[in-house]
């Protein structure tokens, strides 16, 4: 069960997302005790204040059988696109996972760990997001979490305009727990091995102390797209708008001219000959072409330790110190590429002007390989070489201490933390531009037979390093207390403030900055900020019914100015069994460290081209450079919700809620393709080579108009008490997106993005229906995911009208059993995806076939799991 904190504390209200069951605690006559809810710092006996929080509680996420964090939060039916996890194997960000609230960007969903800040990936996402990674977070010591689904800004600061993920963890735990669980998918390819330790000594109430200490550790296997049977050939084209995305033309072709290609030997071992038709080219004549999906993984192996240590002392009932350490150390491996195949269009950073330089791959006349009398241009894909290869590294901490406690009038607390996520990418089997360079003058390398040639092959051979640091430094002090007694009850108040350092400096390789290594890719950002904050929050009772909340905050930001943030909230329960909500307010969103800062990104990217001179509206390959904008104005933001909960009796309980968020001066970079539709509107922009044909778009981060989403979510929850036939509980957690529009370039009108994937895919429903059924030492719930069919909207229908069609609505069950009859010990079985069912084909996921923001290609995934508690 999932509770929807719409409701007196009475009433519980099932999220199955997946599906969690319990049931709910009928009301007692004993005082409450007053709690903070995510979302105010204004303490209240009743969790159901005038803002949409959902709680998941610690046996619900064991419930789930999911084995991480990251799958337990992505499953939430408010994660509606537009964030990624581990499957972005293309990323800057490789390996990491986050959420963003409302498919809006990661950066603008707030993550917090016990209600205070954690250090953002050490790297951007797309470029440009900064984001708590949820890798990094443990799963086994978590108590509970909050997803406040309202804006935030003016109790939390700029970037919970989507809402907030507070993650609570465990307190106060005597005794030993152990863990353990093994899955692995049906298809083969993809083991899992996890175990965890909860350990605690103390007792604060009998002691006055207490000290836990959690860990957490998992091993997965990785998974590759030919070991799935869905992307193993790489050839969709018996699918509508389907193509021969898993292959890539490869070296054997020489371009003397290339209109007229023609082959020069045997295409290379693992490549065969192909019509150049087959990639959508109107070439004439063939081109030697492998198999890629050998060479791409949808799924990087995973190794992770996560810890986490608490302590806390009371003095007497006035006085509580605390401390928290976090702590992850997380590998992911994978396989980056196919091995490089250089041909025209190849650069390399020149350091002397910070852009690119062109490699010519052009034989020179006298080379052994080049038999024709004149310089010999030529495509060559170095299969001896290997694969591509990436590994990551991350080491997370966190260290917090503070203290609260209470006067005649005040509850106040006092905090500071230091958190930093440091990241080490290590890629191997790159290409040394220079050795290249020399084997083309030199002839020392053989390319009918590099296996003649082995000193000149291991000299080609590049491994980098690429760093980064997040780092986070704070201290904050709050207060509430009540005061001026008014018919209705007291004034409720509470105030507060922060101030933060916050650094980012994402680096690259030295090989790439020295000019070393063949097509670079580059994001490098190196920024600094300070941030200072106040706010004040009032809770008014204007009525035994009626409440209102107003709250306030400003920032200050070093490197960007002033902002206010207001927010009004009503909350009126007319009747025991009837609450009705809604709120107004206003935020925004400080640019984020890799917009604003000094900083260049060289990646890599398709666009359609009707220009191009040889395959006019077909798809072609892109270098972007992009740099960052210290004129950037702040994103604002308007935020409006509407709830109404019913809950007739404390079995029975109807949630629903209406939303909308308004954002002024998005910053998003232009978008590629509508500047190479519109080359007028951009002068300068496109750079071509000799033959007119696209090499390079520069772009930079823009403030681009404004971004419109709103939508409705539904949660309803039926418990039912049988004798003899235990407890059945019938759940759904729904959301409806009804718009999502936004500009694609500055000063252009806002297209729809609701329910296609002009914007990333936004399918307009998505959610969870679960029936849970509980009886003497067994639990079982059964689960149905739904997501629906979303339409194509993607640039490149141009030149592929099967785009045009609609991507299928998606179900998957989901199982979980756990049977609690043997002393101290709980042995559970999970089956994630029953039935093996495959994510619906979407041309527009390239040679994954499938949406990775929505689905995964795991299959049907099967763990058995036992914890025994000492």
């Amino acid at each position: 069960m999932l509770r929807f904190s719409a409701l007196t504390s009475a009433i519980a209200l099932v999220f199955a997302a997946p599906a969690f069951a319990d049931t709910a605690p009928a009301p007692d006559s004993t005082t409450l005790q007053t709690v903070v809810v995510t979302g105010s710092n204004i303490k209240r006996t009743d969790t159901a204040g005038p803002n949409p929080v959902q709680v998941v509680t610690r046996e619900q996420i064991e419930q789930t059988g999911k084995s991480t964090l990251t799958d337990v939060l992505r499953s939430l039916s408010a994660n509606a696109g537009n964030s990624y996890d581990e499957q972005y194997t293309g990323s800057f960000a490789a390996g990491s996972a986050s959420i963003g609230l409302r498919g809006l960007s990661p950066k603008n969903t707030l993550v917090l760990v016990n209600g205070y800040r954690v250090a953002n990936f050490g790297f951007a996402l797309n470029t440009q997001d900064t984001f708590v990674d949820l890798n990094a977070l443990p799963i086994s010591a978590v108590e509970r979490i909050e997803v406040l689904k309202d804006g935030a800004s003016a109790v939390y600061g700029s970037d919970a305009i989507a809402g907030v993920v507070n993650i609570i963890l465990r307190r106060n735990f005597e005794g030993v727990g152990i863990g353990g669980a093994f899955g692995t998918a049906t298809q083969g390819g993809l083991d899992e091995k996890k175990a965890n330790l909860l350990a605690g000594i103390g007792n604060l109430e009998r002691d006055g102390w207490n000290v836990l200490f959690g860990l957490d550790l998992l091993k997965r296997d990785r998974l590759d797209a030919d070991e799935r049977a869905y992307t193993r050939s790489g050839d969709f084209r018996d699918r509508a708008g389907g193509r021969l995305a898993g292959w890539s033309t490869a070296g054997g072709n020489w371009l003397a001219n290339p209109r007229q290609p023609v082959p020069f030997a045997p295409c290379p071992t693992g490549s065969e000959l192909r019509p150049y038709s087959d990639f959508g080219s109107t070439l004439p004549g063939n081109a030697c072409a492998f198999n890629a999906q050998p060479f791409k993984t949808l799924q990087p192996g995973a190794e992770r330790l996560q810890a986490s240590l608490s302590a806390t002392k009371t003095f007497g009932d006035r006085l509580e110190l605390f401390a928290d350490v976090l702590y992850s150390h997380n590998q992911a491996d994978q396989i980056f590429s196919a091995p490089l195949t250089v041909g025209p269009g190849l650069r390399a950073y020149n350091p002397a002007t910070g852009t690119l330089v062109d490699i010519p791959a052009v034989l020179p006349v006298g080379h052994p390989n080049n038999s024709t009398g004149a310089p010999l241009p030529f495509e060559y894909s170095f299969f001896d070489i290997g694969p591509r290869l990436k590994d990551n590294t991350q080491v997370f901490y966190r260290v917090l201490a503070g203290a609260r406690g209470t006067t005649e009038r005040w509850d106040w607390e006092v905090a500071a933390e230091t958190s930093q996520s440091e990241q080490r990418e290590y890629v191997d089997n790159f290409i040394d531009r220079y050795a290249f360079e020399q084997i083309l003058r030199d002839g020392s390398y053989n390319f009918l037979d590099p296996a003649s040639t082995p000193g000149a092959l291991e000299a080609l051979r590049l491994q980098t390093k690429r760093p980064g640091w997040y780092q986070l430094d704070a201290a904050s002090i709050k207060a509430s207390t009540s005061f001026l007694d008014l018919p209705a009850g007291p004034i409720g108040f509470a105030w507060g403030a922060e101030v933060r350092r916050e650094s980012l400096d994402a680096r690259t390789s030295a090989q790439v900055l020295s000019g070393t290594e063949l097509r670079p890719a580059i994001n490098i950002v190196d920024g600094e900020r300070r941030v200072s904050a106040a706010y004040a929050e009032f809770s008014v009772p204007l009525h035994r019914t009626l409440e209102l909340q107003v709250a306030g905050r400003g920032d200050h930001y070093d490197d960007f100015g002033n902002a206010f943030s207001p927010k009004v909230a009503l909350r009126w329960q007319p009747l025991d069994a009837l609450l009705l909500r809604g709120s107004f307010s206003r935020g925004f969103r400080a640019p984020s460290l890799p917009e604003i800062a000094q900083g260049q990104t060289i990646s890599y990217g398709s666009v359609v081209d009707p220009f191009d001179p040889l395959a006019p509206g077909g798809s072609r390959g892109v270098t972007n450079l992009r740099t960052g904008n210290p004129n950037l104005e702040a994103e604002r933001s308007k935020n409006y919700n509407v709830g109404v909960v019913w809950a007739p009796d404390a079995d029975t309980s109807v949630g629903v809620d209406v939303y909308r968020i308004e954002q002024d001066n998005l910053i998003k970079p232009d978008n590629a393709q509508f500047i190479v539709n519109n080359p007028d509107l951009f002068p300068g922009r496109v750079q071509r080579d000799a033959q007119g044909r696209i090499q390079i778009i520069t772009n930079q981060y823009a403030n681009q108009g404004e971004l419109e989403t709103s939508g409705i979510d539904l949660d309803i929850s039926r418990t039912f008490r049988t004798e003899g036939w235990g407890t059945v509980t019938l759940a759904g957690s729904w959301s409806h997106l009804l718009t999502f529009k936004q500009p694609l370039v500055a000063g252009q009108a806002p297209v729809e993005g609701a329910g296609n994937n002009r914007l990333g895919a936004l399918p307009r429903t998505r959610g969870t229906t679960s029936l849970a059924w509980a009886l003497g030492d067994w639990q079982s719930t059964l689960s149905l995911q739904y997501i629906a069919g979303y339409d194509q909207r993607v640039a490149t229908q141009t030149s592929n009208p099967g785009l045009n069609d609609r991507i299928k609505a998606y179900h998957q069950l989901d199982l979980y059993v756990a049977y609690t009859g043997l002393p101290k010990t709980t042995l559970s079985l999970s089956v994630q995806n029953l039935t093996d069912k495959d994510p619906p084909f979407d041309p527009a996921g390239g040679s994954n076939g499938f949406d990775i923001t929505q689905y995964n290609l795991r299959g049907t995934f099967v763990s058995l799991g036992a914890k025994y508690r000492f």
